[in-house]
């Protein structure tokens, strides 16, 4: 079966595909060049709180701010986009993925999980077969220093906002006045190997 087409450029050309992506199940890569800091995909639409999304949608959820997360469509780009630690797109903004530098056609695109993630408790096997393979995938403030720097402003701005501690209070606040089971977040692992949590993401 072909890849199947997806987002389109200006011109109405199809700029990505989604297709096998091996161990990793579906991926998505380039129909053609991509060049550098050229828009590849917006995660923008619907947000909502993390206890208003089922859990079965959590893997595909792309983070916003804290507790509160992007549902993009079902298979979109945005719904299989994978992970690796050596990525060749990065996050501006609130929502958008770029290009960090040339893509080729057919080369699959990927951005740091770690880069979108602000709830301490998520990790995540990855077996991106990276050179740089942090073999474990975490939230933002377990990345290195030297890896901070190189993405700079590139990451999730609600990750380098001053108001974090207070979003967090806000944030377990509003889970201890609502009383239910503690669930297990799932998201979906870009090297194909099951992500490790402890509870429910904020």
């Amino acid at each position: 079966m072909p890849a199947r087409e997806t987002k389109k450029d200006g011109q109405g050309a199809p700029m990505l595909r989604i297709g096998k992506a091996g161990a990793k199940g579906r991926g998505v890569f380039a129909s053609r060049r991509i060049e550098l800091g050229e828009l590849v995909w917006d995660y923008s639409g619907k947000e909502r709180w993390i206890k208003d999304i089922p859990k079965e949608l959590w893997q595909y959820c792309f983070q916003v701010d804290y507790d509160r997360y992007a549902v993009p469509e079902k298979e979109s780009a945005g719904w299989f986009m994978n992970h690796s630690c050596e990525p060749n797109c990065v996050i501006m903004g609130r929502t958008r993925i770029v290009a960090l530098r040339r893509i080729e056609d057919g080369e699959e695109v990927t951005f740091d999980y770690s880069t979108n993630v602000g709830w301490d408790g998520f990790s995540m096997k990855c077996e991106c077969g990276k050179t740089g393979c942090r073999k474990v995938v975490k939230s933002y403030r377990f990345l290195s220093d030297d890896l901070k720097g190189h993405y700079g402003a590139c990451v999730s701005a609600f990750l380098l906002g001053p108001q974090t501690k207070r979003a967090r209070a806000k944030a377990r606040k509003r889970k201890s006045t609502t009383r239910r089971e503690p669930r297990r977040h799932t998201r979906r692992n870009l090297s194909g190997a099951a992500a490790v949590n402890s509870s429910e993401p904020v």
